[in-house]
């Protein structure tokens, strides 16, 4: 007995938890009804009702002041356009100008239903337009409240709400309505030139604002900073003044922007919450009677306790209605897979959960191989039919209409525009992320372009490969202005995927082909309008005509650019080659795409060959080789890359010639040193001499030589035999001419003349001084 039991409950478990369940919510149901009923429900649905009248209060505020201040900014721009400026200045109108600024304020009226009318007031001519009527004088308009307003209102006051009741009749309508009004001046100064008084309907404003937010127990109103109700949910109050009550002096006293309190009036307890709106200078103000709901929670206790009684039964009544019910068709499901081969995977399951789990999550990871494995196809197989699509490499239009279907591709119009999107900057890309990122990039900017597109269009994209995406437009036949609106699109696909990748793209199109066998000229048209990216720049949109306002280029004036660039490169100056690249491009990018990479070309194996000639391309990093260079040049995307590009070959060329020049320099300066140093006592050891041992010209020979060494060739010579004579002065007691000659002076006067004039002193003197300040040395050491 123990032993059935207990397998029972291994087994069948589901079943005793689900039996189980519905006890414990019956009992738990019981519980938390007896115990909110007998202690919180009354504090419960008060704190509720609180927050909910706080919330109606904070949703009343939410809503005039987005609202308010929305429609303010947006007439405050509309206040700046044209037209209205025109009606603030000009003296002399005419009919059609009156028109066109009365259609103005109409057209402005209109574009929200809260708005009951819009008047411009031109001070000059004293004269009011009006979107409600024709243009009248001051003293015709029917509005003379607000005549009156504005003369006692500085310029400075412009847009405060002002709140006011009118009543006037227009051509025999009658208008009777509480409005306030937005007013706008139009100033220099203190002086006014006109105002635009934007009037907003009160009623409609409360309705907006306020729909659903009063009951007999709650009341919600909005007061101006003067106490005036400007809405209320009893809408006799409005414009009534409230200033007087105690509660609305104690909030307009308050510091604080919102808050709650409680109050007491003719014996009946009230709670107040409020909150000021500093833009709009009003108080959104929210009362509960609580006297109401108390009342309300007395009835309800009594409602609950015989709701609880009923539940109680109806639980028990329908516990084993549905247990039967549920546990049913779980019995079935169970007992079929147990009979089906699915269970040959779990030998003795522990119990019928385990096994439902087991089977569902076997099936689920089938669906999902399956899944993913018809995806992959369908994608590949989608691109693939899209690709001979555009490359036109198909011959049976019903073969390609049967291949496009098996896609899901079916196209309802024989008009059709192909376009190109390019991901610019798409190797820095390809540097900083994996294939595998770049293909989400891809695919997410096809997203976009296909949901953009979809709302003119029949719309179709699919990833071409590097970095174009084609979008394939099918256009109805009857459509107007097609490129105008493609373009349109095309510049908001630009938009988004810049705002939500952070990616720039260019887009080109095609021109407009009928049938699917024309799609490869729309193509190939696109394709060639995208390649004037490199022009336009990142970002661009090319229009499929753009190619027709190429010039083409002249080869002398090309020849002689370059000319320019390979002569500048030839003299090593940096500044004048960065002027002439300039020049070059400036004139290259008028041309045609192919006319330009023609020509890039061109000046590419000139400064190439250049550079050979200077020696540059026997360094390492600056080999240049032709065909590597021409990929790195088809691989730019913009004219400015091109001629960074450019520079950056020449200023290397001629880096490492200067390089090469200033270590071949410096060996024949050492060269030159050597044999003074080794020569200097020969009297026939001259500049010209040294200029023979350096091999250069002698003009050429004396700059290198000071710009290396510091000095002259000459000055070198002369102080350094001057020196070797004072070595010899000090180091030996030969006599003075001999030492001349010995330091290659062969007139002995001339040494005397030349040593004096260089060391201040005669070759004896400079002897004897020496001699005296070494023995003085020793005695003062002594």
């Amino acid at each position: 007995m123990i032993h059935n039991i207990t397998s029972f409950m291994r087994n069948k478990n589901f079943l005793i938890r689900i039996v189980s369940s519905y006890v414990l919510v019956g009992l738990l149901i019981i519980g938390v009804l007896t115990f909110v009923i007998t202690s919180k429900v009354s504090r419960n649905l008060t704190n509720e009702i609180n927050r909910s009248a706080d919330r109606s209060v904070e949703q009343s505020y939410n809503a005039a002041n987005i609202l308010l201040n929305s429609m303010y900014d947006n007439f405050a721009s509309a206040f700046q356009s044209a037209d209205v400026q025109y009606g603030f200045y000009n003296v002399d109108f005419n009919t059609t100008e009156l028109g066109r600024i009365g259609g103005k304020l109409y057209e402005l009226s209109n574009t929200n239903p809260l708005i009951h009318s819009i008047y411009l007031l031109n001070y000059q001519k004293k004269l009011v337009f009006s979107s409600l009527s024709t243009v009248r004088t001051f003293n015709d308009f029917y509005d003379q409240e607000m005549n009156q307003l504005l003369g006692n209102l500085q310029p400075s006051k412009s847009g405060i709400f002002f709140s006011r009741h009118i009543r006037y009749d227009i051509d025999t309508r009658q208008y009777d309505n509480d409005l306030i009004s937005i007013v706008y001046f139009n100033s220099i100064g203190k002086n006014a030139n006109g105002a635009m008084v934007v009037n907003l309907n009160q009623q409609t404003l409360q309705r907006m604002i306020m729909s659903g937010a009063g009951s007999s127990s709650f009341h919600s109103m909005i007061l101006n900073k003067q106490g005036t109700v400007i809405s209320h949910t009893d809408s006799s109050k409005i414009n009534t003044n409230m200033s007087d009550q105690s509660y609305v002096q104690k909030i307009s006293a308050s510091s604080e922007p919102r808050g709650t309190m409680e109050i007491t009036q003719a014996g009946r307890s009230y709670r107040i919450s409020y909150i000021k709106s500093d833009s709009l200078g009003w108080t959104f103000i929210g009362v509960i009677d609580y006297e109401s709901l108390l009342r309300n929670v007395q009835e309800m206790k009594q409602y609950i306790l015989s709701v609880t009684t009923i539940l109680l039964l109806t639980v028990l009544g329908l516990g084993g209605f549905f247990t039967r019910l549920i546990y049913g068709p779980i019995h079935r499901l169970i007992r079929s897979v147990r009979d089906s081969s699915l269970d040959s995977r779990q030998q003795k399951p522990v119990s019928e959960l385990d096994l439902l789990s087991g089977t569902f999550a076997y099936l689920e990871n089938k669906i999902q191989d399956l899944q993913t494995s018809v995806t992959d196809y369908q994608s590949a197989k989608r691109n693939e039919v899209l690709r001979l699509l555009i490359t036109g490499s198909w011959t049976d239009d019903a073969e390609m209409a049967r291949k496009l279907k098996q896609v899901g591709i079916a196209f309802e119009y024989p008009q059709f525009l192909v376009c190109l999107l390019r991901i610019d900057s798409f190797r820095s890309l390809q540097d900083a992320y994996k294939q595998t990122d770049i293909s989400l990039f891809k695919y997410a900017v096809s997203n976009i372009a296909v949901e953009i597109g979809s709302d003119t269009f029949r719309t179709v994209c699919f990833d071409c490969g590097e970095d174009e995406i084609a979008l394939v437009a099918n256009i109805p036949e009857d459509m107007t202005n097609a490129d105008q609106r493609l373009a349109a699109a095309l510049q908001d696909i630009q938009m988004n995927v810049r705002k939500y990748l952070k990616l720039s793209v260019s887009a080109a199109a095609g021109t407009l082909v009928h049938g699917l066998t024309q799609i490869k000229l729309s193509w190939s048209a696109a394709y060639d309008a995208s390649r004037y990216r490199i022009v336009l720049g990142p970002g661009c949109l090319v229009g499929q005509d753009f190619s027709e306002t190429r010039e083409a280029l002249q080869e002398s004036q090309v020849m002689l650019l370059e000319k320019q660039v390979t002569d500048s490169m030839k003299q090593g100056d940096l500044g004048k080659t960065s002027a002439a690249v300039g020049e070059f491009i400036a004139k290259v990018r008028t041309a045609s795409f192919d006319e330009m990479m023609l020509v890039f070309a061109q000046l590419l194996i000139a400064i190439v060959r250049v550079s050979k000639s200077m020696g540059a391309s026997d360094h390492e990093e600056t080999r240049m080789d032709i065909g590597s260079l021409s990929k790195q040049l088809y691989l730019m995307e913009t004219m400015e890359e091109i001629e960074q590009w450019y520079l950056s070959i020449c200023q290397n060329s001629i880096g490492q010639r200067d390089q090469q020049s200033l270590q071949k320099n410096k060996w024949i300066v050492d060269k030159v040193l050597q044999h003074i140093h080794e020569n200097y006592s020969s009297s026939g050891l001259t500049v010209d001499t040294l200029v023979e041992v350096g091999g250069l010209s002698t003009n050429y020979m004396r700059k290198v030589f000071k710009d290396i060494v510091g000095q002259t060739m000459t000055v070198y010579l002369t102080e350094y035999r001057f020196a070797k004579a004072k070595d010899l002065l000090l180091q030996t007691d030969l006599p003075a001419n001999r030492i001349g000659e010995m330091v290659g002076f062969e007139n002995t006067n001339y040494f005397y003349v030349s040593f004096k004039k260089h060391c201040g002193k005669t070759p004896d003197h400079f002897r004897k001084q020496a001699k005296f300040n070494i023995l003085e040395d020793s005695e003062s050491n002594v």
